[in-house]
């Protein structure tokens, strides 16, 4: 049999199909997150991916998803996503098994940790958006951040660009600091002058603002001073939250995802400096920081296989 896995994000999706633990296919697909794109339109980007694997239909066993937009501490009714996985049903004859993508990824991370028996383990993500969650040895899961980009987001990809953006404008209205922002958003979005951007963020086809964060990271290796504090803050707020997952779970490895910090050289030296600072002595030095090795697609996979294997087992 054969298990899909899809990693869905804010601005892509990346799949894998999955046979005996080995990955065979994969393949990239639009945006997943039917808070910020109608649920037509990602159910529509997932199934041209799964289709894009080129796997046979009736070999696959079920389909796994590592969801941007679920929240495994909510608890209550969810309308978007109950409209999604029914769309997703109607379109798809096989069973899906979705969680956050936080979640899905901490499910790969224990794999790895003792066969995931009964082990402690935290995953921080700073992609697009960030969030954390953890998972304790009784099994008990406790989140932190994630609340989205409206009310923050701190840590993420969107936080450091709009945090790059203001500072740049700031700037420009001559009450912030001096910074290369400016220069660096028009370069990036094709604008005259920083002025001539306000059509381009708010006309009929928003751009994509998380990108940024790569422009405020360059600043940053160059010298700039403001985005160098940017990227600290993110830091701080990513820390901050995985301190309070380590006190919780009593976890020692603490897995990241996600190209803030995996990619973004600033924000993960200060990281893992912060998050030992919060945690103190000794507990501190003993907390490894380690990006897990089974991509978020594959064990969304596994995950797949692991549900339908208790199925069979319960059938009720």
């Amino acid at each position: 049999m054969i298990f899909i896995g899809a990693d869905g994000g804010g601005t892509g999706t990346m799949l894998a199909a999955c046979e005996n633990g080995r990955r065979i296919a994969e393949a990239k697909t639009g945006p997943l997150n039917y808070r910020f794109i109608p649920a037509e339109e990602a159910v529509r980007n997932l199934t041209e991916g799964i289709a894009a694997l080129g796997t046979p239909p009736e070999r696959i066993a079920a389909v796994g998803i590592a969801d941007p937009s679920l929240d495994d501490a909510a608890g209550e009714e969810d309308g978007a996503a109950a409209r999604f996985y029914g769309l997703l049903g109607e379109a798809l004859s096989v069973p899906v098994f979705g969680r956050s993508d936080a979640y899905i990824t901490l499910f790969g991370l224990k794999r790895q940790l003792n066969g995931g028996q009964n082990t402690p383990a935290i995953l921080m993500i700073s992609g697009t958006g960030a969030m954390g969650i953890a998972e304790n040895s009784r099994g008990e899961i406790r989140v932190a951040g994630g609340w989205g980009r409206m009310t923050g987001d701190e840590g993420s990809g969107w936080f450091i660009a709009v945090e790059g953006i203001r500072a740049a404008f700031r700037a420009d209205d001559g009450i912030g600091e001096k910074t290369a922002l400016g220069k660096a958003l028009l370069t990036r979005y094709g604008a005259a002058s920083l002025r001539g951007l306000i059509p381009v963020f708010y006309g009929d086809h928003a751009p994509q603002i998380a990108s940024f964060a790569e422009d405020v990271a360059d600043c940053a290796e160059r010298g700039d001073a403001v985005a160098r504090g940017i990227l600290s803050e993110a830091a701080r707020f990513l820390a901050a939250y995985a301190a309070e997952l380590v006190r919780f779970s009593g976890a020692r490895t603490v897995g990241i995802y996600g190209s803030v910090l995996t990619k973004n050289r600033i924000v993960r030296e200060e990281f893992e400096q912060r998050l030992r600072d919060a945690v103190g002595q000794p507990q501190g030095q003993g907390i490894e920081v380690t990006v897990p090795s089974v991509p978020a697609e594959e064990a969304a996979a596994r995950y797949a296989e692991t549900m339908i294997g208790k199925t069979e087992e319960d059938p009720s």
